[in-house]
């Protein structure tokens, strides 16, 4: 397996694998939702609640694999304050996915008010705004401050 997968058999572990998936599908829900505003596409409303379902789906596991994943983090210092921030601006980005997928797929399809539309539009501009700061600050514990980098295989390679 570590032949065919060998950045896979690298990883220190698992979050990477999952961060994604919750990522771009909240994008995607929200561009869906401002294409049927724009549209006036029934459809992409739809579309947007199931994406937006699916993305609520995708953080669970992503929730759990950083958890777990925080052990390369140090317990203490300016990394681990960031891991604090990204690990808060996450989970209630995640919570936040959950509220919103339940009210876009049983709460709006009863009632459709233009309010409840708006309401569920600035839920969803909240949560990729949540995401967007929570994803930046673990770019940051990665790209600046090298948690959950293996720096002594790295440094055999150069």
């Amino acid at each position: 397996m570590g032949a065919l997968f060998p950045g896979l058999k690298a990883l220190l572990n698992y979050h990477p694998l999952f961060v994604h998936f919750p990522i771009a599908l909240w994008t995607a829900a929200l561009l869906f939702e401002l294409a049927a505003r724009a549209l006036k596409r029934e459809e992409f409303d739809r579309t947007a609640c199931a994406v937006l379902a699916l993305g609520a789906l995708a953080a669970v596991p992503a929730v759990f694999s950083g958890w777990s994943a925080q052990a390369s983090v140090p317990d203490s210092g300016p990394a681990n304050e960031i891991k604090e921030l990204h690990e808060n601006l996450m989970i209630t980005a995640s919570i936040l996915s959950g509220i919103l997928a339940a009210v876009g797929l049983f709460v709006l399809p009863r009632k459709p008010t233009a309010m409840l539309r708006a309401a569920f539009l600035a839920g969803l501009l909240v949560l990729c705004g949540l995401m967007a700061a929570g994803a930046d600050r673990g770019a940051l514990l990665v790209y600046h401050y090298g948690t959950s980098v293996d720096w002594s295989a790295a440094q055999k390679q150069q």
